[in-house]
């Protein structure tokens, strides 16, 4: 048994992107973070994300606002039927008109790579699996196995960013029941340039069917970001491909299916969705704290997964930079995120189970609803997400 002890310093559970903005938002608060990763090597896995305006701002504040414009697409967001008709179209003018800035669209691992070189090498640890972790009253003990036998690291904060499925979750609140199935499985994958053509206007659209749905949003350089959804049994569908999606979405408008022909099987990626419908008592526990999925999974129907856990790592770190007792900061910043966190992961099971509907006449109603809500309600409604400021 190895035994680490980090003084005066913070452990970061995750390398994903919640882990790796929580290290810069440490940072900057005056913390010295390291984060631990199960993974053998430090790599995003994914297709692409959302950066909507409140996480624009997130991101402003940890200094890596201009390096997301240098990466990220801007553009609009938009509803269409299956038929191509636009139910209701906002452009990136509307949003820029109403939050500030656009929705930005960009690749998982592009978003990825710019918090890692935000962080350094020096600071991550992979090949760390997170196995167990113990409350002192200065600090947490967090058990690792790694490939050279198990590892203890001691600090005076740690911060789990380790998913919906996390298991410092767990160990914290054995008798919480984890994370809720949305009901429906996700693809995604990228088409690459080429495959068709670019629009004077890029819209970030969402075609809605009867229980299913399909997503695509233009990336930098060409590509393109799509996801495909259909509601089924936990576990569904494991072998679904690409061309059992080319025939599922047969019929669909332009340009499914020449994003479908496009897109290399190998890269396609499958999903069960889940969010955390039971929510938690707390956020933090002594001196540990969960932030992103660990504390507050959404569906993917709102957009919001990454852009919530970066307004955590904005939080976090103010609300470090001014109490001096971590616990009185976590305590902080648990009073400040559950709220509002949780009423989006409840609002995001319910816009899952309205846009997957597969009865026929909810559907009907529910695109009736859509195309008669004039565009001004749309953004105001955005608000409870989008409004959001450090």
């Amino acid at each position: 048994m190895v035994l680490v002890v980090e003084q005066r310093k913070a452990v970061v559970i995750g390398g994903g992107i919640g882990g790796l903005a929580a290290a810069c938002g440490l940072r900057a608060a005056g913390w010295e973070p390291v984060v631990y990763e199960r993974s053998p090597e430090l790599r995003e896995v994914g297709a692409g994300l959302s950066v909507a305006p409140n996480a624009a701002r997130a991101l402003d504040w940890l200094g890596l606002g201009e390096s997301l414009r240098a990466a990220a697409q801007p553009q609009g967001i938009g509803v269409k039927s299956r038929s191509g008709r636009w139910m209701v179209r906002l452009r990136e003018t509307d949003l820029v008109g109403r939050y500030g800035a656009p929705m930005y669209a960009m690749h998982r691992a592009e978003l990825h790579g710019l918090l890692v070189e935000a962080v350094g090498s020096d600071g991550v640890r992979c090949g760390h699996r997170a196995v167990g972790i113990d409350n002192h009253p200065d600090g947490a003990t967090v058990r690792f196995e790694t490939a050279s036998g198990p590892t203890e690291v001691a600090a005076d904060l740690v911060i789990a960013a380790d998913g919906v499925h996390s298991r410092t979750r767990s160990a914290l609140f054995p008798d919480h029941g984890g994370a809720t199935y949305a009901g429906y499985v996700c693809w995604r994958g990228i088409a690459p340039a080429g495959a068709v053509t670019p629009r004077n206007h890029p819209m970030w659209t969402d075609t809605w069917g009867r229980g299913g749905r399909f997503g695509a949003a233009p990336l930098t350089g060409g590509r393109v970001f799509w996801y495909a959804s259909a509601g089924g049994a936990e576990g569904s569908m494991a072998q679904v491909g690409l061309s059992d999606l080319r025939e599922r979405f047969a019929g669909w408008h332009d340009p499914i299916g020449a994003l479908l022909d496009a897109s290399d099987p190998a890269t396609l990626l499958r999903n069960d969705i889940y969010y955390l419908g039971d929510p938690l008592p707390e956020f933090a526990v002594g001196r540990v704290g969960l932030l992103g999925d660990a504390a507050h999974a959404v569906t993917p129907d709102i957009g919001q997964g990454a852009c919530l856990a970066v307004e955590d790592a904005v939080v976090l770190a103010q609300s470090l930079a001014r109490h001096s007792d971590p616990g009185a900061a976590l305590r902080a910043y648990d009073r400040a995120r559950r709220p509002r966190t949780q009423k989006l992961a409840a609002l995001s099971g319910r816009s899952a189970r309205v846009q997957q509907t597969g009865h026929p006449v909810a559907a009907a109603l529910r695109d009736l609803a859509v195309r008669l809500t004039p565009r001004r309600v749309y953004l105001a409604a955005g608000a409870e997400a989008l409004a959001w400021r450090p």
